[in-house]
């Protein structure tokens, strides 16, 4: 495969003091494989990226940002998990509003220091608020429309919600780290059907993280301790899965996950710190991201979102950083 060139485009939460820590099941230190070399279908990345624009909250710095969405104008919503907020930034990086009061009333967040977040195509903004076991929903503009969630296992319940997503027809997906299941509900809340539960066989979880939704309805899952992606139709019968780093002989964990305009599924590994793409169907075709094995370009990758324009942001919780990258088109 001929080598692509792309130019990389960065976008630095610059931070004081503010680390963050991942969920607890999160793996641990990255296997040292020095020697082997880049996949030869590696995107070449520049040694030296150009500094595109700056995102800050001059007031309270990012905290294990977690999920990432964009409107229809292509503003920025990012759950900013680590302090219990949404923030929300236009194209060029200035920052527009935040949603950042803590709590249990609505409007307000708990988060656990990770979440996602998703917009639908008439602009509604579904929050993970894991921390209060809801699912929240929103206007553009931020006004509080609905919520729905306890806690607990039954069906519309969550323990520790993590990922979401919304398909064309307005459906919601919600992923579960502690109930291996991931619940559609219809764009208010109400409770449509799920699937899953706790194993390693076709169809079944352990720590579903990332999830998104292509053009057809096809529902894909970062099945993170069982180190593989998952692909499902949209009433949740099982397709296919893969894993992740067969191309470097190192098997990844899948975390995030996008799906672009041609339907290729674009994967963040949190373990190694790259990212593949897949066709589809889950066929291998390129990857970028890893300068050496122990210093990845990426610093533990989570959520992912793409714009109409072949930009690719990707959330860094380690580091609490979004990197922008401009994809041949």
């Amino acid at each position: 495969m001929k080598t692509l060139q792309i130019s990389l485009l960065l976008i630095a939460f610059f931070m004081s003091g503010c680390g963050g820590s991942a969920p607890t099941s999160s793996p641990g230190p990255v296997p040292v494989a020095t020697e082997l070399p880049l996949p030869t279908a590696t995107l070449e990345i520049p040694t030296t990226p150009e500094l595109f624009f700056e995102i800050k909250d001059e007031s309270n710095p990012l905290k294990t940002p977690y999920g990432i969405a964009l409107d229809s104008d292509e503003n920025i919503y990012l759950n900013d998990a680590g302090n219990s907020r949404v923030l929300i930034f236009d194209s060029a990086g200035r920052l527009l509003s935040k949603w950042d009061k803590k709590g249990s009333g609505e409007g307000e967040f708990n988060s656990l220091g990770f979440g996602g977040i998703a917009i639908d195509s008439n602009d509604n903004v579904f929050v993970v608020d894991n921390g209060n076991h809801r699912i929240q929903k929103f206007d553009r503009a931020g006004n509080f429309l609905t919520q729905w969630g306890s806690e607990g296992t039954d069906d519309g319940q969550f323990v520790r919600a993590i990922g979401i997503a919304a398909d064309v027809a307005g459906n919601v997906y919600v992923t579960d780290d502690g109930n291996p299941f991931v619940q559609k509900f219809d764009n208010n809340g109400q409770f449509l059907t799920k699937w899953g539960g706790a194993g390693k066989g076709d169809g079944q979880f352990s720590h579903a993280t990332g999830i998104a939704v292509d053009r057809e309805g096809n529902v894909f899952v970062a099945d993170y301790e069982n180190q593989r992606v998952q692909k499902f139709d949209q009433q949740g019968t099982f397709i296919v899965a893969w894993g992740m780093g067969e191309d470097i002989a190192l098997t990844g964990t899948p975390e995030g996950i996008a799906i672009d305009d041609q339907g290729q599924v674009y994967v963040t590994d949190y373990a190694l710190g790259r990212m593949q793409v897949f066709s589809n169907e889950g066929d291998f075709l390129w990857s970028w991201g890893i300068k050496s094995f122990t210093d990845p370009m990426f610093k533990k990758p989570v959520g992912i979102a793409i714009d109409s324009q072949g930009h690719v942001y990707v959330v860094n919780q380690k580091g609490n950083t979004v990197q922008v990258f401009s994809l041949p088109r």
